[in-house]
């Protein structure tokens, strides 16, 4: 990660395979898994996961959100439906091991979070 800040989208445990969510939203993840496809003996991972990453050149959390969004934004209704079976969680990774950066959430996201029933969690990574 070039920069401190990244947001990191998932939907976890759902029903609907992490390929089917893919054809369903017409978005390619940065991560696809189904349960225990990683490691049959360990059984990881523990559940379903599809996700995606924000890529911007940014530490601002606004940045981060366009980058997303402009995927996101068009399936909303369609990952609502899915996120109703598991769980939806924004996570804000941050990486530093100086200072952290300010982590103001733009409104928009949090619409879309309130939207599709998303926790937003703050990972810090030093």
């Amino acid at each position: 990660m070039e920069h401190n800040v990244q947001i990191d989208f998932q939907l976890l445990g759902t029903t609907v395979l992490p390929n089917d969510i893919s054809h369903m939203t017409g978005i390619t993840p940065d991560d696809e898994w189904v349960k225990g496809e990683r490691n049959k003996k360990l059984g990881l991972p523990k559940c379903n996961i599809w996700s995606i990453r924000s890529h911007a050149k940014s530490d601002e959390l606004t940045e981060h959100w366009l980058d997303l969004s402009e995927k996101l934004v068009n399936s909303k209704s369609v990952i609502k439906d899915i996120a109703e079976t598991g769980t939806v969680k924004f996570t804000l990774i941050v990486n530093s091991s100086e200072r952290i950066p300010p982590l103001t959430i733009p409104p928009e996201m949090s619409e879309f979070a309130g939207f599709v029933g998303a926790e937003i969690d703050i990972d810090h990574y030093c």
